[in-house]
């Protein structure tokens, strides 16, 4: 008997199934591709840094994706239950007990949240594999294999989505239970208030209050800054969510103003306020993360054309060691070389660094330092914004812990500790021997920039004092860099001159003895270069990837809602023709409503957006590394396409439902009345 009441609801309420099918399908494949993408990205590529660069893109989108899906799905199965609560209040109604209504909506809904998982698994599955594959064509040196998807992110996904099910499933419950069987029954919706307590200004504070902490805690390159964005989301909903109901309530207090002019327009989204909420968390999540993050990513990683041969003073650059001084010496007839004493430094974060002598520094430079006992200065190797000034305290502390040499576990771990022992360790002989005394640090074009961030490869000076003592060590130590080698072809045969040095260094030169964890020992620049060009446009093509998932999102979430409330707006339609308003103006009056979820969404996506921004420029300002007017430039250009972008969808999509109501309407001057 039960299999026959759920095969008829199922066949009689195909539309409502299909939204909540679809929402669960999407919202499992998203939530397994992503999940997927963050745990793999480590094996597919070969370049370490780039590796851990898409990872904290993955990771920061799994974040927001996870948010989003959370109440898409329950979203999805709230609109699918409120569409069968008539029924279920009827089951009652006819002698049902509450319990057999209870076990009939669990049986349907796990039934229907198991095929869509299922399926959402397989097509996330498939989508993940295709972007692996397409990868690993486009690009094999850089994207070495494809990977299978590991049975944790099954498993992840699958934890997720049932830890969701159930919560959402346990709240519907205890609201059927709170209602009586009359107000089950009753089609109409029901006329919402908004909020009118003091305590919704107390949240709209709070809100306020979490937004200038993530503004203190962003213009920072530490990694606390990742957790300003998902603390800038919960201000911003609070500000949005509590305050759109203050201001709704003081817009009705001033009656003559406003209030009366837009009547219409103002109930129209406040009597569905609270129905609103969640419509209004998703867009405005979709919208900050698009606007804050991905744009300024996008902005920060164009022109493409970051890297350019002809900026770097050198052809070459090789660490080689005593050992290989007879070769180096032979290479003289045929390059043009500079030879300068060196030793590997490691940092607290585990990038190693060029430490040289200040003796040798001015010889490059012409600068003289004037450095004592432990101070240094840190010269971070930056071709397109050299001279400025590097203020950030992540950087300070990344350079003031180090030690010499190439690195070590034992040695970075000795590091480790002394940041976790915190300052009033600091005195201690393990401490001091690590600890040095930051004079000057900024940004130039010395030796080349081989890197792409800050936290490697740069020019650590030392006193000729500290320097020449820590070189006795190291010159004496095997397999240790100790020679800086600066190479300038001959235009005629430079690449076959690379070819042979980087032959000779593979086979008798330094060994890279913990792969992974140690930088290269030489580089070509012509070859770094084309490979830095790749990998940055394949970075800028994740964050179009991922920009376009949400994009989807926001179209996919804008379908559920505007579905849901067709039949809302025919009852709203035959009213208003028959108390005389015009096609005109209730096209216009639909359009408005239809789109006023999605527009106070994003422009409090626009305003978070331009606070992201100046954050951005002045975090940037502290690394030394920001060109504003291209920065600028190309930020306007992405959250300008992305705003078009969705208030075309939003415009369309609004026109779309308004024809469809008005089309079935066949005759304008008959009114049916009741």
């Amino acid at each position: 008997m039960l299999t026959k009441i759920i095969y008829k609801n199922f066949r009689s309420n195909l539309k409502n199934y299909i939204l909540f099918f679809l929402s669960n399908i999407v919202a499992s494949m998203e939530l397994f591709v992503f999940r997927g993408l963050k745990e793999i990205v480590l094996q597919i590529v070969k370049d370490t840094e780039t590796a851990f660069l898409f990872r904290i893109d993955f990771t920061m989108a799994l974040g927001m994706i996870s948010v989003i899906t959370i109440m898409l799905m329950a979203y999805a199965m709230i609109y699918y239950l409120k569409s069968r609560i008539r029924d279920y209040g009827l089951f009652i109604m006819m002698g049902m007990h509450k319990r057999m209504v209870f076990s009939l909506m669990l049986i349907e809904y796990v039934l229907g949240w198991v095929f869509s998982s299922i399926l959402g698994l397989i097509l996330g599955t498939g989508i993940l594999y295709g972007i692996q594959f397409l990868l690993h064509k486009i690009a094999p040196l850089y994207f070495v294999r494809i990977v299978t998807a590991d049975l944790n992110i099954y498993v992840y996904s699958i934890k997720f989505s049932i830890g969701i099910m159930i919560f959402t499933f346990f709240a519907v419950i205890v609201w059927i239970e709170n209602h009586n069987l009359s107000s089950l029954i009753q089609a109409e919706e029901k006329i919402q208030k908004c909020p009118q307590k003091g305590y919704w200004t107390i949240a709209v504070i709070i809100g306020i209050i979490l937004s200038v902490i993530a503004w203190f805690m962003f213009p920072s390159y530490e990694e606390v800054h990742y957790d300003a964005y998902f603390i800038w989301i919960i201000g911003g909903f609070l500000i949005l969510t509590f305050g759109m109901g203050v201001l709704l309530e003081e817009i009705k207090k001033h009656e003559q103003f406003f209030y009366l002019k837009n009547v219409l327009q103002i109930n129209q989204f406040s009597s569905k306020y609270q129905n609103n909420l969640m419509l209004l968390l998703m867009f405005f999540v979709i919208h900050f993360f698009a606007l804050t993050y991905i744009s300024t990513e996008i902005s920060s990683l164009l022109p493409i054309e970051h890297y350019k041969a002809k900026n770097y003073p050198y052809d070459m650059l090789w660490m080689a060691n005593t050992s290989e001084q007879k070769y180096i010496d032979s290479l003289a007839d045929k390059t043009k070389i500079t030879e300068i004493p060196m030793m590997r430094v490691t940092s607290v974060s585990r990038d190693q660094q060029i430490g040289i002598s200040e003796s040798y520094y001015n010889k490059l430079t012409g600068k003289t330092l004037h450095l004592k006992n432990k101070q240094i200065v840190v010269a971070m190797q930056d071709q397109n914004h050299p001279n400025r000034i590097v203020k950030d305290r992540t950087f300070q502390e990344n350079y003031r812990i180090m030690y010499t040499g190439r690195y070590s576990d034992d040695k970075s771990e000795e590091l480790h500790s002394i940041v976790v022992k915190g300052k009033r360790n600091e005195n201690s002989a393990q401490s001091k021997r690590h600890l040095y005394k930051i004079k000057k640090m900024y940004t130039e074009n010395v030796i080349g920039q081989y890197t792409t961030n800050r936290w490697s490869e740069s020019l650590i000076i030392f006193s000729d004092k500290y320097f020449e003592k820590e070189y006795k060590r190291i010159e004496q130590t095997k397999n240790e860099p100790s020679k800086l080698i600066l190479i300038k072809f001959n235009q005629g045969n430079k690449r076959n001159l690379w070819k042979e040095i980087r032959t000779y260094s593979t086979k008798h030169g330094t060994k890279i003895i913990n792969d992974g964890n140690e930088q290269n020992i030489i580089y070509y620049t012509e070859s770094f270069v084309k490979t830095q060009q790749t990998l940055l446009m394949f970075r800028l093509l994740s964050k179009v990837f991922i920009l376009t998932a949400l994009l989807l999102n926001s179209i996919f979430i804008m379908e559920i809602k505007v579905e849901s409330e067709i039949p809302s707006y025919k009852k709203k339609q035959e009213f208003l023709r028959c108390m005389g308003m015009q096609k005109k103006e209730r096209k216009a009056l639909y359009l408005l409503e239809m789109q006023s979820v999605g527009m106070i969404s994003l422009a409090a996506g626009i305003f978070m957006s331009v606070i992201h921004f100046i954050a951005c420029l002045l975090r940037m300002e502290k690394a030394g590394e920001v060109n504003k007017w291209n920065f600028t430039k190309y930020w306007l250009v992405a959250c300008l396409g992305y705003i078009a972008l969705e208030l075309l969808v939003q415009r369309g999509f609004a026109l779309y439902i308004t024809r469809k109501i008005e089309g079935e309407l066949k005759d304008e001057n008959k009114c049916i009345r009741s």
